[in-house]
């Protein structure tokens, strides 16, 4: 059982180093696609620039991992008090920001496309060796500044509660590339105090 510390300023979420086993995160970056594939799902607006990786981009060792992630199920609900959470990828897979890329603080879409459950949890590992840049770290953000600076080291794993008020992106482009898997977790009931629908609200239009 891995022990998930959550801290809960400026919403829940925990930061792991070492989670995973290496060699695993090491082949996962191996089959990293290159940015050139066609395959990838890019992105390119004032918002964001990014490239995301679909489960048909993923080799063997990326799917040992995600079924990995989504064991931890049980002792994500019991760490952040949510309970019937399962995974889905959707919007996940492979992230890739190529120098010059960012993604701006925001908040996401809240109901799966696929099942309608309700996203609770966003699930981040990183996989970059020495990140030295001082651009590509992911910020937590209250409504009104920053509240957290987290690098995207290799091994480094980043959970946090999804909702109206977890404002959250990499909006300092680096030089270098980001690359990381990403996994939500949902439920099929709506959390405490649910409002309503609705897709990626950006921080600045809020």
């Amino acid at each position: 059982m891995q022990d998930i510390p959550v801290t809960r300023d400026p919403f829940p979420h925990a930061v792991i180093d070492g989670w995973w086993d290496e060699f695993l995160l090491r082949r996962v970056l191996a089959e990293f696609p290159d940015p050139y594939d066609p395959a990838w799902l890019y992105y390119s607006n004032s918002q964001e620039r990014k490239l995301e990786g679909p489960p048909a981009m993923w080799g063997q060792s990326t799917r040992e991992l995600f079924a990995l992630i989504g064991e931890q199920a049980k002792d994500l609900g019991a760490a952040f008090g949510i309970d019937g959470l399962t995974m889905e990828t959707v919007g996940g897979g492979y992230h890739c920001i190529e120098p010059g890329g960012y993604l701006a603080v925001h908040t996401d879409f809240n109901r799966s496309p696929d099942t309608g459950h309700y996203r609770r949890l966003n699930f981040l590992i990183y996989l970059n060796d020495d990140w030295d840049d001082p651009g590509g770290h992911l910020e937590l953000w209250s409504e009104t500044e920053r509240a957290a600076d987290i690098a995207p080291e290799l091994n480094r794993t980043v959970v946090f509660e999804t909702s109206d008020h977890s404002w959250h992106g990499h909006p300092t482009p680096a030089s270098r590339y980001r690359r990381s898997v990403a996994a939500y977790f949902f439920t099929e009931e709506p959390p405490p105090g649910y409002v309503e629908d609705h897709s990626t609200i950006w921080l600045a239009d809020a």
